[in-house]
């Protein structure tokens, strides 16, 4: 079964790429910020960084020093740094892109969340967040059916008595909370199955400020 749902977190990697490519239309010289990332040790391979043609272009990072050396020890062509997703250190629209996959539903309040969508829409000129479904019928850090409908406290507990490995903070998120935190945004599923697993807000340059 863990073979299974590898094989289908790295199929939806690919897709979300191939539709990273095809709505935002990166050039050259774009400047790309990537919030939230990790490297192939803690993470995955299947990685922005991985498929991207100018990874020069790329600064990534975010709040732990190791989960950072660990990203640039991966793809040691970007620019790795230590950040605060939730109070970025960049100018506004300093970036022509800003991409972040799989983070929102980590942070640790609605409050964090809020305040990360809007840093998103402050530094960036376009943007690509991408997030699982809550109504995707499987939970894809706990690979069990309808998991997400619980409180935290309950999903920790039956992923312990299960064996599995619990996350402190795991709250995923609607369309319809998506759209509220970036309404000038886009926002659509991606599915390599038979319904959206991960959900994309994206605005790109032609509707961009």
């Amino acid at each position: 079964m863990n073979r299974l749902f590898q094989e289908l977190h790295r199929r939806s990697r690919e897709k979300k790429h191939r539709l990273f490519m095809q709505l935002l239309c990166p050039g050259p010289d774009m400047r790309i910020l990537n919030v939230g990332t990790t490297g192939a040790r803690i993470g995955f391979w299947e990685q922005l960084e991985q498929w991207y043609p100018y990874p020069e272009q790329i600064y990534g990072g975010g709040l732990h020093f190791d989960a950072v050396v660990d990203y640039k020890e991966s793809f040691p062509r970007v620019t790795a740094m230590v950040f605060d997703g939730c109070a970025l250190p960049f100018t506004d629209k300093s970036f022509d892109i800003v991409y972040s996959n799989a983070v929102l539903e980590h942070l640790p309040a609605p409050a964090a969340v809020t305040r990360f969508a809007n840093e998103v829409q402050r530094v960036g000129k376009s943007w690509f967040i991408s997030t699982p479904n809550f109504w995707f019928p499987m939970e894809p850090h706990y690979h069990l059916p309808y998991v997400q409908l619980l409180p935290q406290i309950w999903q920790r507990k039956v992923a312990s008595s299960l064996g599995k490995p619990t996350y402190e903070h795991l709250q995923l998120l609607s369309k319809r909370e998506m759209q509220r935190l970036f309404p000038t945004s886009e926002v659509i599923g991606c599915r390599v199955t038979f319904y959206p697993e991960t959900l994309i807000a994206y605005r790109g340059r032609s509707n961009g400020s």
